[in-house]
């Protein structure tokens, strides 16, 4: 009767102990874009390029970025992140979003001819292309062309800008499913001004940097961009089995 209830406690014990570690979840990718920052507040920080290679993580280059000029927000991607204390992004509150967020077209000044290159959807930023930023428009945290749509908004961005800012670029898809109004919009990659200069709340990178990423990144291998604050890479690197940080 001894063993047996000994066999008991045992059996239990190890299903109280596995029940109460969580499962990591893998997420469905080839390619990571893994922008590290400081912390919350801090503009300046570090993107990792990795890809799966026979089930394992690849660092393959690295650069520096700047975020948002008032840093980094909790945005609205794949997953919810739950940090007490975290700041939360907000149209207009010159934060980039925090999270894991998937990536959508690529855009730049290129004719399409000239950028078939790339191995994502392409946009050329012409004249009529804009991104709506008015959260009262139903076509919030979108690209259009305006003169081929009705219009409803009140405010937006014009995609051929005067500087090079855009001349490459990504978007990226934070808030981008039904968008949520006053969550935030028209966050991309692109190019930035220098590295001491903050966003409005993209993540930019040098001409250079921002080529080699689109000569890179590949739409059939699900790219996802992880954006998150130095100290809280752990807990998420352990539940999503995201690669360590490790510089090429």
């Amino acid at each position: 009767m001894k063993h047996l209830l000994r066999l008991f406690v045992c059996i239990q014990l190890f299903t109280y102990v596995a029940n109460a570690q969580p499962h990591a979840t893998s997420l469905q990718s080839q390619q990571l874009m893994v922008v590290i920052t400081n912390g919350w507040a801090s503009l300046q920080g570090t993107l990792y390029a990795y890809e799966k290679q026979h089930g394992q993580w690849v660092l393959k280059f690295s650069n520096e970025v700047v975020v948002g000029s008032n840093g980094l927000g909790i945005g609205d991607g794949l997953v919810p992140l739950n940090i007490t204390g975290a700041p939360i992004k907000k149209e207009g509150d010159l934060k980039a979003p925090a999270g894991i967020f998937t990536i959508g077209t690529a855009f730049g000044y290129a004719d399409n001819a000239d950028a078939q290159w790339i191995k994502n959807r392409y946009t050329k930023a012409a004249d009529t292309v804009i991104c709506v930023d008015d959260m009262h428009s139903t076509h919030y945290n979108t690209l259009l062309h305006k003169d081929s749509t009705k219009s409803d908004w009140n405010s937006f961005e014009y995609m051929h800008r005067k500087d090079n800012y855009y001349k490459w670029g990504l978007f990226v898809n934070h808030n981008a499913t039904n968008p949520s109004p006053g969550h935030g919009s028209c966050i991309f990659m692109h190019i930035w001004e220098n590295n001491h200069e903050g966003t409005e709340g993209c993540t930019a990178m040098q001409e250079a940097d921002i080529l080699q990423l689109l000569h890179w990144i590949n739409a059939k291998k699900n790219p996802l961009l992880v954006q998150i604050p130095a100290e809280e890479y752990g807990p998420l690197a352990a539940k999503y089995r995201l690669p360590a940080l490790q510089k090429k």
